[in-house]
């Protein structure tokens, strides 16, 4: 049935591919991220099959559904402290930030009889997770004073966690580009750098793992300018779509097109372009403008914003341009498409990170993994 979400395993096998390919010339490993495809366990395989070694998702639901994969498994979002349980149970590591939850996580692997592995989160400067340290150069005396606090407060977690029986501290981890839309730069990382030193030097734990953030942070291995401290990325965005996250560039040895939405027209007929009548606010609270462009032939499809953010997909065919959507329609003009449309036909739409994201996850949007 439709709407039909294609995801292509070859083409995320063969950007894997490209992608292990060059950050192994580095010595960096790969974490790859599943989130956006729910979990996916035949997309799961692809990103192995492709050179992968480590699986990572935010949802304990998906890490659940990849249980049968023989793979280190990563929890990439803190645990929340009512699941650390589960949290134990599916994933091999999980990034933390705060002292209380790395607790309970102890507690849990100890009922589990387990080792559970964590990385210390650490915030450059973006403003999500974890213990806020800056990039090394604060600007005003109240953040060094924060960041003060913040190396007191990591001598004293760090001292705890040494002491746990069930937890192994094997590294430190950064983010980026998420909420702060903060770009990464090999200067960026002073601050970081300073932390695993300390972590090793003060307290004789080696960080196994330094991960210095997401797809963000790729194009500094495309240009070969990754500072050599670092050794693992938690990379989805770029693999599944072929654009770093950072400035959105795509790369012409990586395939853009794995994710292919298709939709059915429901509706075709000739109609104004401009609405008759006083304009207001529509189904989203939204004031929409209108450019009057006469008469045009209109598709209604059956797709809309309730099944994925409309303003991430893009006809796959010249002359197609979607006009708007509601909850559960999708407008496109058709009027100088090459192809003569029908009711009952469809038409594809290529999705990025955002679009599929939600297609994936929603549940009136059907998928098939395809190989071709």
């Amino acid at each position: 049935m439709y709407p039909l979400l294609k995801i292509n395993k070859q083409k995320i096998v063969e950007n894997t591919q490209a992608i292990i390919q060059r950050t192994n010339k580095l010595g960096v490993a790969v974490t790859a991220v599943t989130k956006c495809t729910g979990g996916n366990l035949e997309i799961a395989q692809a990103f192995l099959d492709g050179g992968a070694t480590t699986i990572g998702d935010s949802r304990i639901k998906n890490l659940k559904n990849l249980a049968p994969l023989p793979c280190e498994k990563w929890l990439i979002r803190v645990p929340m402290p009512s699941e650390v349980n589960h949290a134990v149970a599916y994933a091999t590591l999980s990034l933390n930030s705060e002292i209380t939850t790395i607790r309970l996580l102890n507690q849990a692997a100890q009922a589990q009889g387990k080792i559970h592995g964590i990385l210390y989160m650490l915030d450059l400067g973006d403003l999500r997770e974890g213990l806020f340290i800056g990039d090394g150069n604060p600007a005003k005396p109240e953040i060094e004073a924060l960041i003060a606090a913040a190396f007191a407060k990591l001598d004293q977690d760090i001292k705890e966690i040494a002491a746990m029986k069930n937890i192994k501290l094997r590294g430190i981890a950064t983010n980026a580009t998420c909420v702060g839309a903060t770009i990464p730069t090999p200067q960026t990382f002073g601050a970081f750098f300073k932390v695993k030193a300390r972590i090793e030097e003060n307290y004789q734990l080696p960080c196994e793992i330094v991960s210095g953030g997401n797809s963000s942070a790729y194009y500094l291995v495309d240009n070969e300018t990754l500072p050599g401290e670092i050794n693992n990325l938690r990379l989805g965005d770029v693999i599944l779509f072929g654009r770093e996250s950072a400035y959105y560039h795509c790369y012409d040895y990586l395939h853009q097109d794995a994710f292919i939405l298709d939709v059915e027209i429901l509706e075709l007929q000739d109609k104004p372009t401009y609405p008759v009548g006083e304009i207001g606010r529509n189904a989203f609270g939204e004031i929409p403008t209108f450019e009057d462009k006469g008469i045009r032939r209109r598709a209604i499809c059956g797709l809309g914003r309730q099944d994925t953010d409309t303003d991430h997909i893009f006809p796959l065919l010249p002359g197609l341009t979607i006009e708007g959507s509601s909850s559960d329609h999708l407008v496109i003009d058709v009027s100088d498409a090459k192809t003569t449309y029908q009711v009952g036909d469809i038409i594809s739409l290529r999705c990025d990170y955002v679009g599929a994201l939600h297609a994936a996850t929603s549940s009136y949007v059907d998928k098939i993994v395809i190989t071709q």
